[in-house]
């Protein structure tokens, strides 16, 4: 598995597949979208709690004033957030708005620094705790690089000299230790998501094998059975057509005792990616076992299902699927009839494939009877 190119990650630890990054983010956000509200808010209100020490701090009344409204702004920001992040369904769009809560945070911390007349040592202590904050918080590497990358240059620029006692070589350390600081981040947050990508990739794969057929990479009975019974629930629910069509290959006994094994695999797989190419995306096709193979077609009746099948057996017998002769397959159809279950709807398109072997195979057989061929009539 991690040979395969589409599980590549590339030097800034996303996959190298755009969209098996774009899933593995969606899914990754949707996690951690139940603990981003309460973080959010959470740290609104300890924000504004530190307008008790601006209040014996900063003497400037305007001052005070405009630290209060950023306080508040940010309170009020973090309160809607939680009660909005509750209703998001594009969980992709959560880091935009994790990136921009961030963003403001830090100029409302800046603003309010530049408001003290003097500051303290302990303003690096800030800094520092709210740079490691920044990669915490579930987001895209890159955002919180460039989000760490503006705190940092900004707090420099504008705040450093506001610092009482700071020496230029006290402060080349302190940038030292702060470029030390981020490269660390960094590197905890490279391999941080470089392994969850791993896991969310062997996961991936691991689920993929539980519901595909080896042979033919199509769905396996277990996994179909699972959509079977989705799609009859939701058809019995609101009164939608699904129909079902299993396929059986003609004589394949006898293709493995005369040809062997290999040859009878070619035929299976050749036979699959006729299929495949015959249906539509939001059909359901997988390995009944063996020889054998299912359609579900969701919000299709009965007389669309014949057309369908009825072209795809005809392809099947036009295409040479070895060189010693043609092969044909039999299909047995049905209609999912109100409130019925899985059970018994696949009883009834196996009684049908059955019906079709005995009257001559390289048939569709359904409610109607045989289709296209003269053949003695079945009815249900």
């Amino acid at each position: 598995m991690e040979d395969k190119r589409e599980y590549a990650i590339s030097f800034l630890s996303g996959f190298a597949d755009k969209s098996l990054e774009k899933e593995y983010f969606y899914y990754e956000m949707k996690r951690y979208a139940t603990i981003i509200g309460p973080v959010t808010l959470i740290f609104g209100v300890v924000y504004m709690m530190f307008i008790i020490s601006d209040y014996y701090a900063i003497e400037n009344h305007f001052s005070f004033m405009i630290i209060l409204i950023i306080r508040s702004m940010l309170l009020i920001i973090s309160v809607f957030i939680y009660l909005v992040i509750k209703r998001v369904n594009n969980y992709a769009n959560l880091a935009y708005l994790i990136s921009l809560y961030e963003i403001f945070a830090i100029v409302a911390f800046l603003v309010i620094l530049y408001q003290y007349k003097s500051l303290s040592y302990l303003s690096f202590f800030s800094l520092m705790a709210i740079t490691f904050a920044v990669y915490i918080m579930p987001n895209n590497l890159k955002y919180a690089q460039i989000i760490s990358v503006f705190l940092n240059l900004m707090f420099f620029i504008f705040l450093s000299k506001h610092i009482v006692g700071l020496e230029n070589s006290a402060l080349l350390r302190i940038i030292a230790y702060n470029l030390i600081l981020i490269f660390y981040c960094n590197i905890e947050a490279y391999m941080t998501h470089y392994y969850k990508r791993k896991q969310y990739a062997y996961s991936r794969e691991l689920l993929r094998l539980s519901t595909t057929d080896s042979l033919t990479s199509i769905y396996n009975r277990g996994k179909f059975n699972e959509e079977l019974n989705k799609w009859i629930d939701y058809c019995n629910r609101y009164d939608n057509p699904l129909s079902l069509t299993i396929i059986d290959i003609d004589n394949f006994k006898d293709i493995n005792d005369n040809y062997g094994h290999l040859i009878g695999d070619s035929v299976i797989k050749n036979i699959t990616l006729i299929i495949k190419n015959s249906i539509r995306i939001s059909d359901v096709f997988a390995r009944w076992g063996g020889d054998e193979f299912v359609i579900l077609l969701p919000n299709t009746n009965v007389e669309q299902a014949i057309e369908m099948m009825e072209r795809i057996r005809m392809s099947i017998q036009k295409n040479k699927c070895y060189e010693e002769e043609n092969i044909t397959c039999s299909f047995g159809l049905t209609e999912l009839r109100k409130n019925e279950n899985a059970e018994s709807m696949t009883q009834r398109a196996d009684k049908f494939l059955y019906e079709a072997k005995e009257c001559g195979k390289n048939a569709v057989v359904c409610e109607y009877g045989r289709i296209k061929e003269q053949c003695s009539t079945f009815k249900n």
